[in-house]
């Protein structure tokens, strides 16, 4: 039983609501947040596409648990612990991973093309692409473009390429303040690189440089999203520029926490502890929808 439970650690369920929520954007801005067939497909999108990446998680902390067992945290989880049977875990990890992707292409030819990117994806970063400076944190970014498009094609919605680039970009500056913090936290206690090798090569000015344009460029495309003819046409609202102020305050926000806090290395932690982070994503949604439906 306890062996289950360690498993099911591993999936890292926390990351779950943190990252996969992105598939219900497309539907929650195309306006079919009310329609229950719209969220039924995107609940059984988000539950599989859950299980699809605990899987890859479990890979992930066979292949780096030597790894993990040098890193202050990581060392805490059940594989690296020694707690959880590396054999154990691939095997029940394989069966549920083949079986979520069979779920994939029931529910949608589209979802599992995309799903089987992200398992592509994800295998290509494990064993090649997370060695590599800029590109490990791209493809990091990428995974959660793949997470709104899943959410998009499961029920058959168009995503406007502004949508795509700010979801990108915005998830280049949280790769990006995870590498700056654990390069922080393991030059601390004179590891660095030892846990990941493009720790060797990053420097924290390169790093808060690349912050900081990843900062300005998300910020950006938003604007030009909201400003965009044609999305505020498909809404019928040219007032959708209220909302910036909720995206300015999350992103400041997380470089508060991150820069005065020693915070950002797990952005799901900054999501279930910090209330005004949180709540300023929570007044974002639904402001965004007032607009839309003309309440505003």
């Amino acid at each position: 039983m306890k062996k289950m439970v360690y498993f099911l650690l591993s999936l890292r369920p926390k990351q779950w609501v943190a990252k996969n929520i992105l598939i219900f954007a497309a539907m929650i801005f195309s306006l079919h947040i009310f329609e229950t067939v719209y969220i039924f497909r995107s609940l059984l999108a988000f539950c599989i596409f859950s299980l699809i990446a605990g899987s890859i998680y479990v890979f992930n902390d066979i292949i780096d648990r030597e790894k993990d067992r040098l890193h202050p945290e990581k060392r805490n989880r059940p594989i690296a612990s020694g707690k959880l049977d590396p054999a154990l875990a691939a095997w029940l990890a394989g069966i549920l991973l083949a079986s979520s992707m069979g779920a994939s292409y029931f529910l949608s030819r589209e979802f599992f093309i995309i799903t089987s990117i992200y398992v592509i994806q994800n295998i290509l970063y494990s064993f090649y692409l997370k060695h590599m400076v800029i590109i490990d944190i791209m493809v990091l970014a990428f995974g959660f473009v793949l997470r709104v498009m899943a959410g998009a094609v499961v029920n058959g919605i168009h995503m406007y390429p502004w949508i795509l680039i700010s979801t990108f970009l915005g998830a280049v500056f949280l790769a990006l303040i995870k590498r700056r913090q654990e390069l922080v936290k393991m030059a601390a206690v004179n590891n660095r690189g030892d846990t990941r090798h493009t720790l060797k090569i990053y420097t924290v000015s390169l790093l808060d440089q690349m912050i900081s344009i990843s900062t300005a460029t998300t910020l950006i495309a938003y604007i030009m999203y909201v400003l965009s003819p044609d999305v505020q046409a498909k809404f019928g609202t040219d007032r959708l520029f209220y909302t910036v102020p909720f995206v300015i305050f999350a992103i400041f926000r997380y470089l508060y926490l991150s820069y005065t806090k020693g915070e950002g290395e797990s952005p799901s932690e900054i999501i279930y502890t910090d209330l005004p982070f949180t709540l300023s994503g929570i007044l974002w949604v639904v402001l965004f929808i007032l607009l839309v439906k003309g309440v505003i």
